[in-house]
C-alpha cells in the first residue's frame, strides 16, 4: 500500500463506510468518510482525494451523478472512482472508474487501490 495517500469514502450504508475507513487508516492512508452523494461531492471539492470509493445507490446524489459532476469540475486531474454495489452497474460506471460487487473482500479492496494508486 501506498501509504499516506488521502481516500474519500461515500456510503450510506455507515456499518460498512466506517469499516472501511479503519482498514484504510490502519494501512496509512488518510480517509474521509461521507454518508450520502451530496456530501460526499462537498468532501470531493474540498478535500481533492487521490482515490473515491463510493456505492452506486445512496440519498441525494448517487455514485454516478456524484462522479460525473466532479469529473466535470476538475477535468484531467479528476480522482480516480471504485463503485461499489450489490447490483451490476458495470455499464453505467464504465466511464468513471472501476466497479466491485459487494459484498467483496478487504484484499479485493487493497489490491484494486493499490493498482490504481500505482498508476
Amino acid at each position: 500500500m501506498v501509504a499516506g495517500k488521502h481516500i474519500l469514502i461515500v456510503d450510506d450504508e455507515d456499518s460498512i463506510a466506517d469499516m472501511i475507513a479503519d482498514a484504510l487508516r490502519d494501512e496509512g492512508y488518510t480517509v474521509d468518510v461521507a454518508y450520502d452523494g451530496r456530501r460526499g461531492l462537498e468532501l470531493a471539492q474540498r478535500i481533492k482525494p487521490a482515490l473515491v470509493l463510493t456505492d452506486v445507490m445512496m440519498p441525494f446524489m448517487d455514485g454516478i451523478k456524484m462522479a460525473e459532476l466532479v469529473q466535470r469540475e476538475f477535468g484531467a486531474t479528476s480522482p480516480p472512482f471504485v463503485f461499489m454495489s450489490a447490483v451490476d452497474c458495470r455499464d453505467q460506471t464504465q466511464l468513471y472508474g472501476q466497479f466491485l460487487f459487494k459484498p467483496f473482500t478487504l484484499d479485493i479492496l487493497f489490491d484494486t487501490i493499490e493498482t490504481i494508486m500505482q498508476n
